[in-house]
């Protein structure tokens, strides 16, 4: 299905013939890095091998935390509670000691320093033509522009090098942000823009699309509007992508290799390949399993409920006109066993759970053949908020269905197979929207947004759903970049550019907005790090932690 090579280090796996006599060993797990880099096939699977720390943000819990929680839009469900809470909480006890932010930031290091490695030994390649090698530069300084970009975001004034780490180093820098995006990723970028080929090899390839469109993100972070908007609407215009309709076929897991997804960090079916997996079905769902007709399975997922909606993403969604309401969330569950419900037999396939968003009579909840589950407009974190089916503890909520992994080969089964869309689309529309707003340009920015919401309407809603230049304002632009890319690891990056951070997670997050101060707009640096360096006056923790 996915040609997906996962390479650690040098050692690799060889194939014997069982009709050989004579047993030659060949040792290349004893290669060295400066015999087997110089070869074409040797930096070839280098490159490979910068790929594979993609899979420890994407997809993965630690990743999630860092970016959807502590957020408007996103709290702590009944899992998040027990795992990691203080992450969206802003604690006191969120410090350098945390496994979230250590996996993290070992991982982006990991990716970096292989991303060097290919850099720097990829022009003494002997026997690979010029052009491959600038391809393969340009997939690798497209890697190591992202891997920066998280960490700059996430911490701030980070460690800063171009060069490949070959042994023990203690020595650490505290580079300023400014200074990595100039001499690091814009260039970066710049010089994959420059050389990648026009469409990827494989699927998962870094190509010239994913470049031009990460550099538009990265523009826009900045502040550099005219350059974000030029490059989101080369995008746009210049290639072949275009939006799924309807939008909620775009999460239909046979429907991964679309129009609209532009760059996707690729996971597969294969387990000796999958690595962990992309495990971002755990997350957002709630726990069907207390409805006396359902049990788990492969279909609705294995509900970890670390991700709770916010009552403010909630009332974003006009859910008579917006497609997307329904193509983000689940709110209907059908029984899988049989069972009794409120005096009424249920069998497989009847309605066992409905989960309504306003309150609803207890004599209608009452005789109903299903669970109704009531949103009553109370913090969503409260028992009162919905139904109380049993005890809420956060458990109750229409669940994102954008991660759902219903191919899975078990109902246990952690490691999904759907790739993660790191880039799409309807994300260079929004930002060119925004980039034509902060230009004082808000019909062009209305322009972009209305092709948005013309594919997010319901049938027949499709005038209903345009929007006028002088709707156009930062709010507006946070509430549509949070209805179209809900989960997809976009919103702590979102509030923390447009300065926004604070102010909406005291708005909006109950659990937060006690807590939360200036020092979190960065990350604590892991205390490992801190630990180990050998110029710890130069290389201190950021200010709060």
């Amino acid at each position: 299905m996915k040609n997906i090579v996962i390479i650690f280090g040098l050692t690799l796996l060889l194939g014997l013939s069982a009709c050989e006599e004579v047993l030659i060993e060949d040792p290349v797990s004893l290669a060295t890095a400066e015999g087997y880099y110089p070869t074409p096939g040797g930096i070839e699977d280098g490159l490979r091998a910068s790929y594979t720390t993609l899979r420890s943000f994407y997809g993965q819990q630690n990743g999630f935390f860092l970016t959807v929680t502590g957020t408007d839009i996103f709290t702590n469900g009944f899992g998040g509670i027990a795992n990691n809470p203080h992450i969206n909480n802003y604690s006191p006890n969120f410090l350098g000691t945390s496994g979230t932010v250590t996996n993290i930031w070992n991982n982006l290091y990991i990716g970096v320093n292989q991303c060097n490695t290919v850099v720097n030994r990829v022009q003494d390649v002997t026997g690979l033509p010029d052009q491959r090698k600038a391809e393969i530069e340009g997939e690798a300084r497209f890697l190591r522009a992202l891997y920066y970009f998280h960490l700059v975001q996430q911490w701030g004034d980070v460690h800063f090098s171009l060069d490949e780490t070959a042994g023990v180093e203690t020595e650490a820098n505290r580079t300023p942000v400014n200074t990595i995006y100039e001499n690091g990723i814009l260039p970066d970028l710049e010089f994959a823009v420059a050389n990648l080929p026009e469409s990827a090899s494989e699927p998962g390839r870094a190509y010239k699309a994913a470049a031009e469109g990460l550099l538009a993100r990265v523009q826009l972070t900045l502040g550099n509007w005219e350059e974000a908007e030029s490059l989101a609407a080369n995008v746009i215009n210049n290639y072949t992508f275009d939006l799924v309709t309807p939008y909620g076929d775009l999460w239909d897991i046979n429907n991964e290799d679309n129009s609209e997804f532009i760059w996707t960090v690729q996971f597969t079916d294969d387990p000796l390949l999958n690595g962990p997996g992309n495990s971002g079905h755990l997350y957002f769902i709630f726990d069907y399993t207390f409805n006396p007709a359902m049990v788990r399975d492969t279909e609705n997922g294995r509900p970890f409920q670390r991700f709770l909606p916010t009552n403010y993403l909630f009332s974003l969604y006009d859910r008579e006109k917006d497609a997307r309401w329904n193509g983000s969330f689940k709110t209907v569950w059908y029984a899988n066993i049989s069972g009794e419900i409120n005096g009424h037999q249920v069998n497989p396939g009847d309605t066992a759970i409905h989960i309504v968003m306003e309150p609803v009579p207890d004599e209608v909840k009452q005789a109903a053949p299903y669970w109704i589950i009531d949103y009553k407009g109370n913090w969503i974190g409260d028992v009162s908020a919905y139904q109380e089916i049993g005890t809420n503890q956060r458990r109750n909520y229409p669940s994102l269905l954008k991660f759902l992994d219903p191919l899975r080969p078990s109902i246990n089964e952690t490691a999904g197979r759907r790739d993660f869309p790191v880039m799409r689309l309807a994300e260079m529309y929004l930002i060119a929207c925004e980039a034509a707003w902060r230009q004082n340009d808000n019909a062009a920015a209305a322009d972009y947004v209305n092709v948005l919401r013309t594919r997010a309407a319901l049938p027949g809603r499709e005038e209903e759903m345009q929007v006028a230049p002088g709707d156009i304002d930062l709010d507006f632009i946070l509430e549509e970049r949070a209805r179209e890319l809900i989960g997809e690891k976009h919103r702590w990056y979102d509030l923390k550019r447009t300065g926004t951070l604070l102010e909406r997670v005291r708005q909006h997050n109950l659990d937060a907005a006690p807590n939360i101060q200036d020092m979190h707009l960065v990350r604590p640096i892991p205390q490992t790090q801190i630990d180990r360096v050998g110029n710890p006056g130069e290389f201190s923790q950021n200010p709060g932690y």
